[in-house]
């Protein structure tokens, strides 16, 4: 836990000199650090964010309840936050018509969604920076991009009209942050994926959403209790 909240500060206060160390060290040992110790991470943080589930909900109902323009998406830096909030929680209190016991099961759903959207999301990254760009790279590099980049969003994502600063924060660090530091990109062809990711959310924010094909909830009927 201590080593968790000193990784967590030095992302926050000097996120590039926490990712330029982050490959100093190769051996063995290191490489399966490098897929248990982000994952750890991240479930670490995952549980702040699940503490403050009740909060944020409230929060962002009532901004959009006062909004000029109530759209669901602009509030949230963190695509996971979306998806429990505008379809996984309908879903769940349609069969349990109780809002307590909706949203300790929307809990593992959202460690599920969290961690293994990760997992693939760092596959793509991996491949992209590897294979396509000619980066010098393992897939833990682009896991630990990932994970820990993902601090800003699971921190303050679900505060309202958040999601241009998370994503920008997380989405920097990510993708420019972790070609650059973990893959040896030159910051030049670093800056590419940021730039191509805020376009995919001009285009659909859905793009690199979360392991949930779009739609796929909407598929699955809904309980007797119906939307709450």
């Amino acid at each position: 836990m201590n080593t968790a909240l000193s990784k967590a500060q030095m992302i926050l206060a000097n996120p590039t000199e926490f990712f330029r160390r982050l490959p100093e060290r190769e051996d063995v040992q290191t490489r399966m650090e490098n897929i248990k110790h982000p994952i750890l991470f991240l479930a670490i943080f995952l549980v702040v964010y699940c503490a403050a589930i009740p909060l944020w909900i409230a929060i962002n109902d009532w901004i959009l309840g006062v909004s000029v323009w109530p759209i669901l998406d602009f509030h949230y830096g963190n695509q996971v936050f979306l998806s429990i909030h505008k379809d996984w929680f309908p879903l769940i209190y349609s069969y349990m018509g109780n809002s307590a016991i909706s949203w300790l099961i929307c809990v593992p759903v959202v460690y599920f969604e969290t961690i293994l959207t990760a997992l693939f999301f760092a596959f793509f990254i991996h491949v992209l920076y590897s294979r396509v760009m000619g980066g010098k790279g393992m897939y833990g590099y682009a896991l630990a991009g990932v994970c820990y980049g993902d601090l800003p969003s699971l921190l303050f994502g679900f505060l309202p009209f958040s999601a241009a600063i998370g994503l920008l924060w997380t989405g920097f660090l990510q993708f420019s942050a972790t070609a650059h530091y973990l893959y040896g990109l030159s910051w030049n062809r670093a800056i590419v994926p940021l730039i191509l990711f805020g376009l995919s959310l001009v285009i659909g924010w859905a793009l690199f959403g979360t392991v949930s094909p779009p739609g796929l909830l909407d598929l699955i009927p809904l309980g007797p209790y119906g939307h709450p």
